[in-house]
């Protein structure tokens, strides 16, 4: 994080208020820059520049900068921000990944009764989070099969709500300055010049056509020993524990991706290991349905 926190600021000081540039064959002078702030969250424009030439043309440049060593493109996704990326489509988009690697899911182990990987002993898998990378992450991970036209918006933020759309550049709201126009990738620790970020930028349409966008599904375990899961996560894949003739059984449920939490499920298998009588967690060995995946395998 710091270095991307960098990276904005050695390309915003390349373009202060009153200064010029040479873009496309023709001279501008800065008329505002600096970092759009949306009321809430994030945009995709980390600088934006706004220039005007000598006969009156106004150049917007709206950059998005993509650090080369980051994997992360979105995570802890919900499915508000599933929308903001996406689109109305998000949920089959989503639906379309998680099915694609179900069996991955079906041959996972739902309870761990001893350390298996970096999966912790003692614990139940509430469900998958869902997580956007430049590249493969990891067994439950593909590519996202879009469009080239969901590619761009998904890179320029075409569908943010309209308050990151119009995010706000010092104290002033600029239409569609949360919407990025170029990409400029580096490592935060190149000393750029100004001509060096002008013309490593491409334009965000070009860009977006030659990438891969990955997902990837990560575990939401409920860690018994210590009562807890990592929080209200929004779950790609979920599993419907429920008790069926007085064993606790599970059912994996791909139809409904992010629409159920990880508070909602963790708070109902509590419950049913109450009425299950679970004292303790080798208690589990004589109330499971032979239809959960354990390990080790009995």
């Amino acid at each position: 994080m710091p270095d991307f926190v960098n990276s904005e600021h050695c390309i915003e000081k390349l373009f202060p208020i009153g200064s010029s540039f040479s873009f496309e064959e023709k001279e501008y002078k800065v008329i505002l820059s600096g970092k759009p702030r949306p009321s809430r969250g994030e945009c995709k424009t980390d600088i934006y520049i706004k220039g005007v030439a000598s006969d009156g043309e106004v150049k917007e440049i709206k950059i998005s900068i993509k650090q080369k060593n980051a994997d992360f493109l979105e995570n802890k996704m919900s499915l508000n921000r599933a929308y903001e990326i996406f689109g109305k489509d998000a949920s089959n988009i989503i639906k379309q990944c998680v099915v694609s690697i179900e069996g991955s899911f079906r041959d996972d182990y739902l309870i761990c009764f001893e350390r298996y990987g970096k999966t912790e002993a003692h614990t139940i898998k509430l469900g998958w989070k869902f997580e956007l990378l430049n590249k493969q992450g990891g067994q439950k991970s593909g590519i996202i099969e879009l469009t080239e036209s969901q590619k761009y918006d998904v890179f320029a933020g075409i569908n943010l709500s309209d308050d990151k759309k119009n995010s706000c550049i010092k104290s002033t709201v600029i239409e569609n300055s949360g919407v990025a126009n170029y990409i400029l990738e580096f490592t935060g620790r190149e000393n750029l010049s100004k001509e060096d970020c002008l013309r490593m930028m491409q334009p965000i349409g070009e860009y977006a056509k030659s990438q891969n966008i990955y997902f990837a599904c990560k575990a939401l375990n409920y860690r018994y020993d210590k009562n807890k899961w990592d929080g209200p996560r929004s779950l790609s894949v979920y599993v419907n524990w429920f008790i069926d003739n007085e064993k606790l059984n599970a059912q994996f449920v791909f139809d409904s991706p992010l629409e159920h939490k990880g508070n909602e499920i963790g708070n109902n298998l509590k419950l049913l290991l109450k009425k299950l009588g679970i004292k303790k967690f080798d208690d589990l060995k004589g109330k499971l349905s032979p239809n959960v995946k354990c390990y080790p395998m009995e």
